[in-house]
């Protein structure tokens, strides 16, 4: 081979290296430029239009929010809803409106708590030991005692039944009527089995009085009486996961068979006196509804949810993974009331060096209750920081929202020019060998 052809070979191999390499450039850049395309969240201007400028104030039908447009759980094409449902016919029977000033009403009053399936009483007949015994209401409604006919009890009072057992000693001829006396002592008032409609977060039928294992080891049942602290209009909305911020806790309604009572909880919230109410099997509770949300009941309390759950996904450099950016189950609970910069702050999405997480921003997918519809609201931290005190651009957090942080820009450009070194530098390595 002459040196002429042998120069001609090492211009090729050189050749056919610079076109590998600016090749390799190439499809680098691409892929650097998909990459650019790919590192900001695509926003929906058509959509924020909407919600800007809709003629109808009708805010159903705008799911995205802008880093710039207030958002407001509300339904204006909704009217509110500030009457209990209508029932036609006679059928609701006579209606007892029990406000704060009857609060003593004697409908509260353990002597008149109806008893519902399940509950345990002693029953003791003066002089008349054989008629005597601890007896439980059953699944019909009943109970039993020694030489007498089935006796119904679901519904009555304890003067009620009081009245029915004298009666049935009467009438079957075992006691004269002037000598009969017995007294009832009630021992358990067993769970019962309650529904709740409304403005609450779990509404359907919920189980409420059933006593824990260790209350039931610790209590050694050597007395008398039993308490029904929790078979309260309070312990029923707790079960049904609290009232949501748009309930109107001031005219709630409990319907029992033929009959309904309107209570006014307000005073839980605002701290006057309330209605005290023993609820019986069977009972319904509706809870009424604003075409609003009132900020106010948006906090722990005995008829709100005590805590909610947010998931949270903050996957910035240096951390790799939600667990390095401190996101746990710890994070990611929060005190009802909660707005969402501080579910930012817990989520690790505020702070750090200014010049490159100072233009982060985040996404809040949130339900509303009111219209059913899952909303986006987009916020730049700078911006929710400087407007915290505003509720529409920094709203209350409700139970299973999801916030997303997202890095900014140069956090962005950082990461692609560290993913094309990452490519680059291996390459450069293959073509050395």
């Amino acid at each position: 081979m002459s040196h002429y052809q042998s120069s001609l070979t090492v211009h090729k191999k050189t050749h056919t290296k610079t076109c590998q390499a600016n090749n390799a450039l190439g499809f680098i850049s691409g892929l650097s430029l998909i990459m650019l395309t790919a590192c900001v969240t695509p926003h929906h201007p058509k959509e924020a239009a909407i919600c800007n400028g809709n003629s109808n104030d009708n805010m159903t039908q705008c799911h995205f929010y802008d880093r710039e447009t207030p958002y407001m759980r509300s339904n204006k094409g909704t009217k509110a809803i500030t009457t209990t449902p209508k029932i036609t016919g006679n059928s609701m029977g006579n209606t007892w409106l029990m406000y704060t000033g009857q609060s003593q009403q004697a409908l509260h009053l353990p002597q008149n708590i109806r008893l519902s399936v399940g509950d345990r009483l002693k029953i003791s007949v003066l002089n008349g030991e054989e008629f005597s015994g601890d007896v439980e209401v059953n699944n019909d409604g009943y109970i039993y005692l020694p030489y007498l006919e089935p006796i119904h009890a679901k519904g009555l009072d304890i003067a009620q039944l009081t009245h029915s057992i004298q009666q049935y000693l009467v009438d079957e001829q075992f006691m004269l009527k002037n000598s009969v006396r017995l007294s009832i002592t009630p021992l358990k008032w067993a769970p019962i089995e309650i529904t709740v409609s409304g403005g609450v977060f779990e509404p359907g039928q919920h189980q409420i009085n059933k006593k824990s294992d260790l209350e039931i080891i610790d209590d050694d049942g050597d007395h008398s009486g039993d308490q029904a602290d929790k078979r309260t209009i309070a312990s029923a909305l707790r079960a049904s996961g609290g009232v949501r911020p748009d309930a109107n806790i001031s005219a709630i309604t409990v319907f029992r068979g033929q009959h309904s009572f309107t209570l006014d909880l307000s005073g839980v919230i605002h701290g006057y006196p309330v209605p005290k109410f023993t609820l019986m099997s069977g009972d319904h509770i509706h809870v009424p509804q604003h075409d609003y949300f009132d900020d106010v009941l948006a906090r722990p309390s005995q008829i709100t949810a005590p805590g909610i759950r947010v998931f949270i996904s903050n996957l910035t450099q240096p951390a790799s993974s939600n667990a390095q950016s401190a996101v746990d189950t710890d994070a990611t609970r929060f005190p009802y009331g909660t707005r969402l910069l501080s579910g930012a702050i817990a989520a690790n999405c505020v702070g750090g060096a200014q010049s490159t997480n100072a233009s982060r921003y985040l996404l809040l997918i949130t339900k509303n209750p009111l219209t059913a519809q899952v909303d986006v609201i987009e916020r730049s931290m700078d911006n929710l920081i400087r407007h915290s005190w505003e509720t529409g651009m920094n709203p209350i957090l409700m139970p299973g929202d999801g916030i997303a942080c997202y890095d900014s820009r140069v956090t962005n450009i950082r990461e692609i020019a560290r993913t094309i070194t990452e490519v680059l530098v291996p390459a450069t390595l293959l073509e050395l060998l």
